[in-house]
């Protein structure tokens, strides 16, 4: 419904053992119900933020690969969207920023390796600073799709996120590179791509391009899984594309864009 939240909650320790949401940074709780008539919605109140937060890599060590890529995937997804966000701000674009460095240099190799405490480490800073920038800047598109497709089907958040991540950037960049003017987004994905190749005498239009081959080859390395594997047929797409929010997405896309998108990760 419309109810707002008292904000009353116990006494709550949060210790997170992925390196994935974020959520002992951020006042969002979630009620879900997976089914034909599905939901996922966020509550909100300053008071949901945990009284304490013990963020400890080592307690992340023994999470499976599979686990590790998809929720730090989530993570990734969600400091880029908070990034990109209409929203964010010179603070949140920092950490944002400090927190993909980390994915970039440590995501792989903690998934490849589980007992590197350095990488545990860098996803663990990565995740936690993803709470951070989500709670104060938004997230968009990608996760807009999750809340849809996650509220109908028994798909893992990070696997939607994961999956999700390379094409919707890509129709974004796409649709940016078409544009007229440059905008902010540009200069954001221009960022981006300066950091993630190291080249810095490129122009715009090839650091855009670099982002979007980035993060679809990262999907593949990780082997995030497809829709599809999760029962999501054809005939759902058109359902999902009307229960997403673009929230704070710096294109605005028309229906039929958002089932490409889901198509083609199907």
């Amino acid at each position: 419904g419309a109810k707002a939240h008292p904000g009353i909650k116990k006494f709550f320790v949060a210790i997170p053992t992925t390196s994935g949401t974020g959520s002992e940074a951020t006042a969002n709780a979630v009620l879900s119900v997976t089914g034909a008539y599905g939901f996922k919605r966020s509550l909100r109140h300053e008071n949901l933020v945990p009284d304490v937060a013990i963020v400890d890599p080592e307690l992340t060590m023994n999470c499976p690969p599979d686990i590790t890529a998809s929720s730090g995937m989530d993570a990734f997804t969600q400091l880029t969207e908070s990034y990109l966000s209409l929203k964010s701000g010179p603070l949140t674009d920092t950490l944002a920023m400090d927190g993909i460095r980390n994915i970039h240099i440590f995501l792989i190799r903690a998934v490849e390796t589980g007992d590197d405490i350095d990488a545990r480490t860098g996803m663990s800073y990565a995740a936690l600073l993803s709470g951070i920038t989500l709670s104060n800047a938004g997230l968009g598109l990608i996760h807009g799709f999750a809340s849809a497709a996650g509220g109908f089907f028994e798909v893992p958040h990070g696997v939607i996120c994961g999956t999700m991540m390379g094409v919707v950037n890509r129709f974004n960049i796409e649709a940016l590179l078409k544009a007229d003017t440059l905008s902010i987004a540009h200069e954001k994905y221009s960022a981006l791509g300066k950091m993630l190749s190291g080249e810095e005498d490129r122009d715009i239009p090839w650091h855009l391009q670099f982002v979007a081959d980035y993060i679809e080859e990262l999907t593949e390395k990780l082997h995030i899984k497809r829709l599809g594997s999760y029962g999501i047929t054809e005939a759902d797409l058109g359902r999902i594309a009307d229960n997403t929010d673009h929230k704070n997405n710096p294109v605005n896309f028309e229906k039929e864009e958002l089932v490409e998108m889901l198509r083609r990760r199907l």
